[in-house]
């Protein structure tokens, strides 16, 4: 007797296609990610991608806003309760997993510019880091010292991470003191210019 395949609803489709398109976007960059790659990946027809997506573009959009939507939440997640520096290595931990693990698609997110959509998805994730770090350090209305040391330390941790993912003599450990020792830094540094920062350090410094 044949085997019966389980009928999918429109929104199980639909998550299986973006599954299988973050698996093909796991070896190679959106644009040279083909319908044929994707279709084979997720083992059904060209034709029933286009019927749910309408092409390759809007596929594969809604699949980096899947996954920037899961780290968002991976780093909510991890940063949400507990001693203020363990809140904050954590949260550096959850963004290192999901750089380390969708490295391709991440790179993609980060490199893109202007005004297109997956530029959009990466100023996503950054605003949402943003928030979370300044929730961390208990700050609701940062001064303008604070938003450069929280941007700066951002910036500098995606091309650490770009470095990171293009050498293969950077361990991660590596790049995690790197990155915790230069935040730790910059907060120092301006700590005596805005008492926000100066009382988050403080918090920091009791664990």
């Amino acid at each position: 007797m044949p085997e019966q395949r389980t009928r999918l609803t429109t929104e199980q489709r639909r998550a299986e296609l973006i599954e299988a398109t973050l698996r093909a976007l796991s070896s190679r960059d959106p644009e040279r990610l083909s319908v044929q790659e994707i279709s084979a990946e997720a083992g059904v027809s060209v034709g029933l991608l286009y019927h749910y997506f309408g092409g390759k573009d809007a596929l594969v959009f809604a699949a980096m806003e899947f996954a920037a939507d899961r780290m968002i939440a991976d780093l909510t997640a991890a940063t949400g309760e507990g001693p203020l520096l363990g809140r904050l290595m954590a949260g550096l931990g959850a963004y290192l997993d999901h750089v380390q693990l969708h490295s391709v698609g991440w790179q993609a997110l980060m490199r893109a510019g202007g005004s297109s959509g997956l530029a959009e998805l990466g100023r996503r994730v950054d605003a949402a880091s943003f928030e979370l770090i300044l929730d961390a350090l208990g700050i609701d209305t940062p001064s303008e010292t604070a938003v450069m040391v929280v941007e700066g330390c951002l910036a500098f941790e995606k091309a650490a991470c770009l470095r990171w993912l293009a050498s293969a003599d950077i361990e991660r450990a590596t790049l995690e003191q790197v990155l915790a020792g230069t935040f730790l830094s910059a907060l120092q540094s301006a700590s005596g210019a805005d008492p926000a920062l100066a009382a988050g350090l403080a918090r920091l410094a009791e664990g």
